[in-house]
């Protein structure tokens, strides 16, 4: 079953501004590898004040897209933030906090449920924060990725035993 996010954003930001949670389930590789698409939820509430740098928001793009990042930096004078999915290098620079719709309480990896406290989900984030250490799993990612396939392409041609 497929449906637009835009025709639920209504019902959305009345949950959540009736201080409820909303959980979604995300789409996309944009946030790999802590979420998955297929097996990962989030559960969204509404952001009190300015949120801080590194915890996970939920906005829509002015162009209309739903996007789930990332917080890396957070401009509190001017209201902005700056974005970026944790499968990506490139941040998102000048998102307004009336961008924002949710921000991500709780994370399900499957059906285990992480906070922000998890000793786990610290040492990721810790790990992530640093653009140096994404370049190396990025390049190390296509390494075996390139491998896997050479791999793949020996057996098929019955080169490998």
């Amino acid at each position: 079953m497929s449906f637009k996010l835009s025709e639920y954003e209504s019902t959305i930001r009345m949950v959540l501004d009736s201080e409820g949670e909303f959980r979604m389930y995300p789409k996309g590789i944009s946030m790999l590898p802590l979420l998955k698409e297929g097996r990962d939820s989030v559960v969204l509430v509404k952001p009190k004040g300015t949120i801080k740098a590194w915890n996970i928001a939920f906005y829509k793009r002015d162009n209309g897209a739903f996007v789930l990042h990332r917080i890396v930096k957070t401009h509190r004078e001017e209201g902005l933030y700056d974005m970026c999915g944790d499968n990506h290098i490139s941040i998102e620079h000048g998102i307004r906090e009336d961008q924002v719709i949710g921000v991500v309480k709780k994370i399900y990896i499957g059906d285990r449920c992480i906070g922000s406290h998890d000793l786990w989900y610290k040492v990721y984030v810790n790990c992530w924060k640093s653009m140096f250490v994404r370049r190396v799993f990025f390049k190390l990612r296509s390494i075996f990725n390139k491998v896997s396939e050479v791999i793949k392409g020996s057996s098929k041609n019955g080169d490998v035993h």
